[in-house]
């Protein structure tokens, strides 16, 4: 089964010149997010210099002075380099889990951990930590410029992985399979994972509903819209899948209403977990496995042209990825800036967000991405916790 024959000609929506080549990109990260998220790091030009010299560039002098800006407008916790990326450790990172970064009005929604001091909260077995919220950084918030976001999305069990629609007005997020104060078990006595949406009215996220391709048998879970809202690509274990988890897609009609999901097909799913999707402004498809050649867990992969058979996956490698889980990888092309979540060691918390700025075009860096010298097989078995819940 290939590609092409399980997007029925959809496939090359996130090549060069796809049917979202004309589309605004997405909201970028703005300055109030980087005078929060970020302390100074001036200092630190020196010790990049010679990043930037490797760096595949066109104009050394204009790429020394961008980095030197990246840096500049931000404040390191942790800092690592490569030719082709420089990751930072944000300063909105908790001591418990942080992951699923998405740009929302120049701003970062994102999962978060950390609400500890309720007096309802419940914790999970594998982790001893709160279920995830969704959070927004902002200007003038206290706690490092980060609040929950405001209406019926977050309750007492997880909410996470947020996409947002072109006109900001509309947001899908994943949640336990959770309504009227109840979980709805599967015939296996688990709480599967699902999808839902709700809209933007007077300030306050509502009208929450569950999109009606969920089911309480399988999960379907880490929703990523393509730039002009017409697709959501998700991941899931429902029947006729891969592996532990697949990528789909399924078309978003102008009504509302949605198509078929459809498999990506057995070139991008494996038989591990493929998860966690995300499009680019540019129609760039990222995702994170544990069933393709990696550096170990969770990596972070792309699918991009190649310069025979159409297209290929690539491994991100050093330093976006790491021996741990990496995932939740988003970018703006336009400015290559991005961020990503890994529970890599000398973290802050369970998982931590980092930024990463990308310092050749992603095609170029697609010719000199490192050698993957091994390949680590996980154990693939999902273990609820107390109260049964899936997970992936």
């Amino acid at each position: 089964m290939t590609l092409q024959k399980n997007l029925l000609g959809l496939v090359f929506f996130f090549f060069l010149n796809s049917t979202f080549s004309q589309q605004e990109p997405l909201a970028l990260a703005n300055e109030t997010l980087y005078e929060y998220a970020f302390s100074e790091t001036a200092n630190l030009y020196e010790n990049t210099t010679a990043v930037v010299e490797v760096a595949t560039i066109t104009n050394e002098v204009q790429k020394k002075q961008e980095v030197y800006n990246f840096l500049s407008d931000r404040s390191v916790i942790a800092h690592e380099t490569s030719a082709n990326f420089i990751i930072e450790s944000l300063r909105i990172n908790s001591k418990n889990s942080d992951y699923a970064p998405s740009f929302y009005k120049g701003e970062l929604v994102f999962a978060s951990s950390r609400n500890s001091k309720s007096m309802t909260v419940i914790l999970q077995e594998h982790t001893n930590e709160p279920f995830s919220d969704l959070y927004i950084t902002g200007k003038n918030i206290p706690d490092k410029g980060v609040s929950k976001l405001q209406g019926m999305i977050n309750t007492k069990f997880n909410e996470s992985s947020a996409t947002f629609s072109p006109d900001q007005k509309t947001v899908y997020f994943t949640r336990n399979n959770y309504s009227k104060r109840k979980f709805k078990r599967n015939s296996d006595g688990y709480v599967s994972l699902k999808i839902y949406k709700a809209d933007y009215v007077n300030g306050k996220w509502k009208n929450i509903e569950e999109l009606p391709f969920s089911s309480d048998e399988y999960s379907i879970a880490h929703p990523a819209l393509s730039p002009d809202g017409r697709f959501m690509y998700f991941a899931s274990d429902m029947p006729g899948s891969y592996g532990q988890s697949d990528l789909y897609v399924v078309e978003i009609f102008e009504d509302g209403t949605y198509g078929t999901p459809r498999n990506l097909g057995d070139k991008i799913n494996s038989p591990g977990r493929e998860t966690f999707p995300y499009i680019s402004d540019r129609g760039t498809l990222f995702f994170a496995s544990d069933g393709h050649e990696g550096l170990g867990g969770l990596d972070i992969f792309m699918v991009l042209p190649n310069r025979t058979t159409g297209w290929s996956i690539y491994n991100l490698g050093a330093p976006i990825n790491s021996v741990k889980d990496d995932f939740t990888f988003i970018i703006n092309e336009e400015n290559n800036t991005g961020y990503f979540a890994s529970n890599r060691i000398n973290g802050k918390g369970g998982d931590d967000i980092y930024g990463c700025k990308l310092l050749v075009p992603l095609l170029d860096y697609r010719d000199n991405t490192p050698a993957i010298k091994r390949k680590i097989k996980r154990h693939m078995d999902v273990k609820p916790v107390t109260e049964e819940i899936t997970s992936f």
